[in-house]
């Protein structure tokens, strides 16, 4: 593998670290806002919130688009390829999960009820769609 190859993949998974990784804390505040006694919390997981979003969330997504172009420049990747169109249909998944996340804590920090179990139905989401991602790729 070329050091520019390697190179670029680096920055591909460092971007898919990130946004998943921010996209699981939103979840996790999320569960913070259904517990009891969350309004205390709420204008703090706001700003919170809306930091993570902009600030990490955003560029790691825009990083890793980026990177990904250009993986499949550099691998010569056919963009019909079966297992690229598969992964592709599932990082647009994570999107609208990501959009739903935001959406739910907005809610929740006005003060509107958000079900217990949203925020666990939500990781598991984030879960099985990058191991299904990662599988796609190894596989």
């Amino acid at each position: 593998m070329s050091k520019g190859l390697a190179f670029v993949l680096t920055l591909h998974l460092t971007g898919i670290v990130f946004w998943v990784g921010s996209l699981m804390a939103r979840v996790l505040m999320l569960g913070r806002l259904t517990a009891p006694g969350s309004a205390d919390a709420r204008p703090a997981v706001a700003l919170l919130h809306r930091r993570l979003h902009l600030l990490v969330e955003v560029p790691a997504f825009s990083l890793l688009l980026v990177a990904g172009l250009a993986l499949v420049h550099l691998t010569r990747t056919s963009l019909t390829a079966p297992w690229l169109l598969m992964k592709l249909l599932l990082v647009v998944g994570l999107l609208g999960l990501d959009g739903l996340v935001s959406v739910q804590i907005k809610r929740a920090v006005v003060g509107k009820r958000i079900a217990a179990s949203q925020p666990v139905l939500y990781a598991v989401g984030v879960g099985v769609g990058t191991i299904l991602i990662m599988y796609l790729v190894l596989a």
